[in-house]
């Protein structure tokens, strides 16, 4: 019988700004572990990738795992894959990014490690055709991409290998097994031995590459591919049966290509699914399974970008790096470059079931390193007019010495950004509140042991409270006309009346002197009448405050009651927002927002229920803040009041 080839690859990925207790049960309970079983089979060839915040860990802390991945490779029993360092989705950081990226993990490679990588690992096999250009450039062979990317190309043989290119710079690449992904390691030895027969018998080769944390960080996996042997049995069954295995760059170098392949757009196939909206995913499962199986290849589901989209906040913070990339580019700054790469790392930009949108300390890292590569390089003060987001429409910048600032004009006047610079911190890091698939009902699973694609998740006690959802995000200065009659705990629920059309609506603008002069004529209904409004704002930056003046005016000769609450919202944990009359701290007291004269001040913490490994995680995303002043205008009158965001003792 003829002998399976088994070509194996394992990524492990920590993103920068994860605990580091998350680091070190990682290498705990998966990764040190699987390392020291795999070297007790010096035969088992596969190859490994590590991500650069791992790799940076474990010079920290973890010098014996480092130790024994150069043995493995210094023994040829490891192919060690590169990719970018910070494990960014390749295709929407600038091409020169990538390259660096790319290219950094390779000189990282070299220098500790003593071989130059062939191959790259893509981050959640994100794939768009330019990519081989940029990947060649970079000094790399070959990358792994799941077999869904290949169904879409019309490719009908996934066991063996393909070629590709991109203005003549070639690239070779891997079919990812989806049923492999599925049975390894979570199905019995007997199911793997008939898949192997089956592709043996029709002369392909098996390739898997997947996530290393299914060895032992996914629910139930510890105990069962370690405490329970599967492993080692796993381990004892590839060197009994026909099956052998080789890295990549071996059967590359012996074999030729299958073929030539372009392939469209693609990520795995849930990640496609996971970038849908609700109604477009229901709408999409539907059509899969009512169509035949030659008609699969025609059923793509979402493209990766389409988070920006989805997301707000993705697009903001995307948008955000690309506008700090222009100047690390133009600066040439070394240590601002590699700040900017940390600010890349992909969790962030997306969510499913793993993805760290939803997860602040993961948004918050991101834009402290962005705005740590601003402060590694020279930068005018003052405003300035930019489409930074690329939506056809300028928003206004400022840059100062101790505040940033960036304002949307375009929606509400509002303030998207407030970058705290002496901690790095972006105040307005606040994730809006929004309906997901898996809000609807659990999904359907099958228990523990198996894929966290597959297992059950039950909604938590409570849930339904947390199922309010935000018609706008989570900007600050957004201008809200209450009901007369609307509580607090109608405004968290997302239960009361809106009078105004001023939140999402365009305001004009000008930059006078040292402020922004924003305004609007709108419009409040009350008393079953539409009232001609104007609200105007002046955002003023200065030493260490932020001063922010309304002026509200009754475009009506009669007079009017009015309910005027304009919403902030800052990002601060839990336990790191005190309110005390029309004043709140945060950030341990070194600032604070005041309201002289509203009426009251509502604050509440936003909290989201999103999905992930373990099931369902109820998380603080901030704080929203609303000052609250009823006013009464004459006819014709008008009314003032201001905001302070200001440091301890500025004010």
């Amino acid at each position: 019988m003829n002998q399976l080839r088994f070509l194996f690859a394992v990524h492990c990925h920590q993103p920068v700004g994860n605990f580091g207790h998350v680091f070190d049960k990682a290498f705990d309970d998966c990764y040190e572990p699987f390392l020291n079983t795999i070297a007790r089979h010096p035969a088992f060839k596969f190859a490994l990738h590590f991500s650069g915040p791992l790799w940076e860990h474990m010079e920290k802390r973890r010098k014996e795992c480092r130790a024994l991945v150069k043995e493995l490779a210094g023994r040829g029993q490891v192919e060690l894959l590169g990719g970018g360092f910070y494990e960014p989705i390749l295709c929407i950081i600038p091409e020169e990014d990538r390259i660096g990226q790319v290219r950094m993990m390779n000189r990282y490679i070299e220098e500790n490690f003593g071989v130059t990588p062939k191959g790259a690992w893509l981050a959640e096999r994100v794939w768009e055709p330019h990519l081989p250009k940029s990947l060649s450039r970079a000094g790399i062979e070959y990358t792994l991409l799941d077999e869904e990317h290949f169904h879409y190309a019309g490719v009908k043989n996934i066991h063996t290998s393909y070629a590709t290119e991109d203005e003549g710079y070639p690239l070779r690449v891997f079919p990812i097994d989806k049923k492999l992904r599925y049975l390894i390691p979570f199905r019995p030895l007997g199911e793997i031995e008939a898949y192997f027969n089956d592709i043996r018998k029709r002369g392909g080769i098996a390739v898997l590459g997947d996530d290393g944390e299914k060895f032992g960080l996914w629910p139930g996996t510890k105990a069962w591919v370690y405490e329970e042997g599967w492993l080692e049995n796993f381990l004892k069954f590839i060197e009994e049966k026909e099956v052998r295995t080789m890295t990549f760059s071996e059967y590359a170098a012996a074999e030729p290509p299958g073929g030539k392949v372009y392939l469209p757009p693609a990520s795995y196939e849930e990640m496609m699914e996971w970038v849908l909206e609700p109604t477009d995913l229901k709408t999409f499962k539907k059509l899969k399974q009512e169509s035949p199986a030659e008609a699969r290849r025609f059923l793509r589901g979402g493209f990766f970008r389409d988070f920006f989209l989805k997301y707000p906040e993705s697009n903001h913070l995307h948008k955000r790096m690309l506008l700090t990339s222009k100047k690390v580019r133009a600066s040439g700054s070394e240590s601002a470059a590699t700040e900017l790469y940390k600010a890349q790392g992909n969790d962030p930009f997306w969510h499913g079931v793993f993805g760290g949108l939803y997860l602040p300390h993961l948004r918050e890292a991101a834009y402290h390193h962005l705005i740590e590569a601003e402060k590694r390089m020279p930068e005018e003060t003052g405003w300035r007019m930019e489409d930074y987001d690329q939506d056809g429409r300028a928003e206004v910048l400022h840059f100062g010495d101790r505040f940033n600032l960036i304002v949307k004009p375009s929606f509400g006047g509002g303030i998207v950004e407030i970058d705290y610079k002496p901690l790095s911190r972006n105040l307005s890091d606040v994730l809006s509140r929004r309906p997901e698939a898996y809000h609807a009902a659990p999904e359907e699973g099958i228990g523990e042991g198996k894929s966290i694609h597959e297992l059950r998740k039950e909604l938590p006690e409570g849930a339904e409270d947390l199922l309010r959802y935000d018609w706008h995000p989570r900007y600050s200065s957004l201008d809200h006309f209450l009901h007369p009659a609307t509580r607090l705990e109608d405004f968290r629920r997302v239960d009361f009346g809106e009078q105004g059309d001023f939140v999402n609506r365009e305001y004009s603008h000008a930059v006078e002197g040292p402020s922004l002069q924003l305004e609007r004529d709108g419009s409040v209904w009350t008393d079953g009448k539409r009232r001609s409004i104007t609200v105007r704002k002046r955002i003023t930056p200065g030493p260490g405050v932020i001063t922010v003046e309304y002026e509200v005016e009754n475009g009506e000769r009669e007079s009017i009651s009015l309910v005027f609450a304009p919403e902030w919202n800052l990002f601060a944990f839990e336990g790191d927002l005190t309110v005390s009359g029309r004043e709140a701290k945060l950030l341990e007291g070194k600032l604070s927002l005041q309201a002289p004269g509203a009426d009251e001040l509502w604050t509440f913490p936003l909290r989201t229920l999103s999905q992930s490994e373990e099931g369902y995680d109820i998380i603080h995303q901030g704080f929203c803040l609303l000052p609250v002043w009823r006013l009464h205008l004459s006819g014709k009158g008008r009314s003032q009041m201001a905001i302070v965001l200001a440091e301890k003792n500025v004010r």
